[in-house]
C-alpha cells in the first residue's frame, strides 16, 4: 500500500523554470543544464522501481517514497521507506550507466562508461548511515526496535555490477529483483513486532515531520534577481513577453489571447523568489504598469497577506507544499 507518492521534485522543476528564466548565454547555463540532466536521472531511477513494488501484496507493505526526517541535529533522506509489522526497508536507488564495481578497500563505487573510470561515493556507508539515523528517530519516537533492512537498488537493467566482496551480493541488486527479494526478508521475519496501532502511529509521524527539501536555486548558483527575465510567456508558442491588451494577455507572435497566462508566470515567480511577493514585485515580474490591474490579480490568487498599503506582502500559493 502506498502511504506516500513519489513527488516530482521540486529541486527539479527550480532548475526548469530557472532555465527558463536566463538567457541561453548565461555562463551558468551549460552547468545548469548537467546538474537538471543528472537529476532528472535521478528521478527516473527511482519512479523505473514503483512497478516492481507494486508487485507487492497491498495489505502488507507500506510504501513511503521520498522522505526528510531530522534527527540528531540534522536532516537526512530516504528514497524509499517499507514498512512491514516485522521489519523496516530502506532503499537507495541508483541510476547508473554503465558497469560499477564496489571497492572494499577503499570504499568507494567506481563506475566505468565509454572506457572512463570515475570514483563515486560508496552507497552502501551511505545507506548504512541512513539505517542508523532511522534507528535512531525510532527510539527517539519511542517505537518498539525493528529489524531494519538496507538495499541498494540498480534501476537501469543494462549496468554490470562487479564486486569481489560477496557481502556486496547481499546488499545491491537490480530493480527487477526486488519483489523476490522482499518476499525472502518477509519469509524469514517469523515475528511481528509492531502492532497496527504501532504502524499508524509510525506513518502518522513519519508523515508530519517528512520535511522536503526546498532549496533556493538562485542562492546555489550564485544568480541575482536582476539575471532572471522577466514576463509572461505565451501558452501556445513560449513567446516572451505577452502584452497585456484589453483584459488579455496577448501574444505578438502567434495571437492567442489568454485571460489566465500570469498564473503560470507567478508559479514561476514562487519557485524563484519564493511564495512572499509585493504589489511592485508583481508589476516588475509580469511587466505591467496598472496598479489597479496588479491589486485585482493578488487578490485573486494570493492565499494571504500582511502588513497596508505600500508596505503589503501577498503570499502566494505553494502547489508543492
Amino acid at each position: 500500500m502506498i502511504i506516500k507518492e513519489r513527488p516530482f521534485p521540486i529541486k527539479i522543476q527550480k532548475l526548469q523554470v530557472l532555465l527558463l528564466r536566463i538567457l541561453e548565454t548565461h555562463s551558468k547555463t551549460n552547468f545548469i543544464k548537467e546538474n537538471l540532466s543528472k537529476s532528472l536521472a535521478g528521478y527516473n531511477g527511482e519512479k523505473s522501481i514503483d512497478y516492481f513494488l507494486s508487485l507487492l501484496p497491498d495489505k502488507s507493505f507500506y510504501i513511503l517514497h521520498d522522505l526528510r526526517l531530522f534527527i540528531n541535529c540534522r536532516y537526512f533522506q530516504i528514497d524509499t521507506l517499507l514498512l512491514t509489522k516485522s521489519f523496516a526497508l530502506i532503499l537507495e536507488v541508483k541510476n547508473i550507466a554503465g558497469s560499477i564495481e564496489f571497492d572494499s578497500t577503499f570504499h568507494q563505487m567506481i563506475q566505468k562508461k565509454n572506457g572512463v573510470e570515475i570514483a563515486l561515493p560508496d552507497p552502501i556507508i551511505q545507506i548504512g548511515r541512513q539505517e542508523s539515523q532511522f534507528k535512531s528517530w525510532l527510539h527517539e519516537h519511542h517505537f518498539p526496535p525493528i529489524p531494519i533492512h538496507t538495499l541498494i537498488v540498480i534501476s537501469n537493467p543494462q549496468t554490470i555490477i562487479r564486486s569481489n566482496d560477496k557481502n556486496v551480493s547481499q546488499k545491491v541488486i537490480h530493480a527487477a529483483l526486488l519483489p523476490k527479494k522482499i518476499s525472502q526478508m518477509n519469509n524469514e521475519s517469523h515475528k511481528n513486532i509492531l502492532l497496527d496501532r504501532d504502524i499508524r502511529r509510525m506513518i502518522k509521524l513519519i508523515k508530519k515531520f517528512d520535511t522536503p527539501l526546498n532549496p533556493s536555486v538562485l542562492n546555489q548558483y550564485n544568480i541575482s534577481r536582476q539575471e532572471i527575465i522577466n514576463g509572461v510567456f505565451c501558452e501556445i508558442c513560449s513567446y516572451l513577453p505577452l502584452d497585456r491588451v484589453h483584459g488579455y494577455w496577448s501574444c505578438p507572435n502567434c495571437k492567442t489571447k489568454s485571460k489566465v497566462a500570469h498564473l503560470k508566470a507567478l508559479e514561476h515567480y514562487n519557485l524563484l523568489f519564493g511564495e512572499e511577493i509585493t504589489g511592485q514585485q508583481l508589476k516588475d515580474f509580469l511587466k505591467i504598469s496598472s496598479p489597479a490591474l496588479a491589486t485585482r490579480i493578488l487578490n485573486s490568487v494570493c492565499v494571504g497577506y500582511r502588513g497596508k498599503g505600500k508596505g503589503r506582502v501577498h503570499t502566494l500559493p505553494s502547489k508543492h507544499k
